[in-house]
């Protein structure tokens, strides 16, 4: 039916749907934004159902574009719907891949339905920050303690001595350049969350032998890999090519000195902020059109060039229409913000993003993919 629509959200890095055995304790990559999407549909009158898609935590490109085929799969052909693909972070890079002409050989009938394709804090231009991970032993192996920080931050039970196991895995990123790393701490942290269940302590031990065995998406998205990529991963016609930015204000020394636990987690996000380097000559970004260099300035102000949401510098971000640019973080946009106990935020990083920004973010999103939009909305 023509009036008729499948969104699907797809991952980023450390790629999951939802882990946590109890519905009040659930870690979901897209928090709340399913259950706001489909309010927001019926409050419009849409017919729309939306899809989180499960990928491979930190396989290639390639390799996750494949996974984002076999999951629409199971439902995109059980009507005839227009169909709608949201990426997060590394998952804007897949649902260019999953539409693009070079995909097409391989590609199931029902991609040419495909309508549009928003990217949110997307590196579509790389990111220095995978570089640094790159770098032998102790980046790869530091990456593997970011996503066990990232699960220890967002999950919802209260866990004993979890204020001693983020610690730890803050000294590993801050002592990254020297830090010798036991081969054993990983157990000793797990030991922290003993009132895990059995099946939430295996996959988290399963995700992270995931992320030490494959950590091919770490050289994709060198900035030098996603040149190439943009090279051979052309637009497709007819489909509506959207982006969302972010960008935190630049991390400032007094708020990584006071002893509290936020500043625990500022000074994580300020290391990664750092590695970021928005201003890297590595990142070669194409000359902006001047709306898109307007929507960032009208958020970030003039020196917009040197922000970054934590992990992908902003300017990296650009990908066809702006639809929304905000002050957020990383994980902000995708529902993981401090705002709590309904949101827990991943990143302490002073953006102030709370529920009127998440809301705002989708719905531009809306708008654009179901809903016939097509306004840029720079936004705060």
């Amino acid at each position: 039916m023509a009036n008729r629509h499948r969104v699907y959200l797809v991952p980023g890095f450390f790629g999951f749907t939802q882990m946590g055995d109890k519905e009040t304790e659930r870690i979901a990559y897209f928090q709340n934004v399913p259950r706001l999407l489909e309010q927001r549909f019926k409050e419009r009158g849409i017919d729309a159902r939306v899809h989180a898609v499960a990928s491979s935590p930190t396989s290639g490109l390639e390799a996750r574009a494949r996974d984002v085929f076999r999951e629409m799969a199971r439902t995109a052909n059980e009507d005839d719907a227009q169909l709608h693909l949201v990426g997060h972070s590394t998952g804007g890079l897949d649902a260019r891949s999953v539409v693009s002409p070079r995909m097409a050989g391989e590609a199931p009938a029902f991609v040419k339905r495909v309508r549009s394709v928003v990217t949110l804090s997307t590196p579509h231009y790389g990111t220095p920050l995978a570089s640094f991970f790159h770098q032998g032993d102790v980046g790869k192996t530091l990456l593997r303690y970011l996503w066990l920080f990232t699960f220890l931050t967002l999950h919802r039970k209260a866990m004993p001595l979890r204020t001693a196991a983020l610690q730890a895995c803050y000294w590993l990123v801050l002592r990254s350049e020297d830090a010798k790393l036991p081969p054993n701490l990983f157990n000793q942290i797990v030991r922290l969350t003993a009132d895990l269940s059995e099946n939430e302590r295996e996959d988290l031990i399963r995700f992270f032998s995931q992320v030490g065995e494959n950590q091919t998406l770490i050289q994709d998205l060198m900035p030098a890999s996603l040149r190439a990529f943009n090279a051979d991963t052309a637009d497709r016609e007819g489909v509506r090519y959207g982006c969302v930015v972010t960008g935190a204000p630049p991390p400032t020394l007094a708020l990584r000195l006071l002893l509290t636990p936020d500043a625990l987690l500022y000074g994580i996000f300020s290391f990664l902020y750092g590695r970021s380097a928005p201003l890297s000559r590595d990142l070669q970004v194409p000359e902006r059109t001047e709306a898109q260099s307007q929507a960032l300035q009208d958020a970030f102000g003039r020196k917009f060039e040197s922000w970054s949401d934590g992990i992908v510098p902003s300017r990296s971000q650009v990908w066809g229409r702006v639809l929304h640019v905000a002050k957020a973080d990383h994980m902000d946009v995708v529902g993981h913000f401090d705002q709590p106990p309904e949101y827990i935020s991943w990143l302490k990083s002073g953006s102030h993003f709370q529920e009127p920004q998440f809301q705002a973010v989708w719905e531009r999103i809306i708008d654009f993919t179901v809903g016939g939009g097509a306004t840029v909305h720079p936004g705060n």
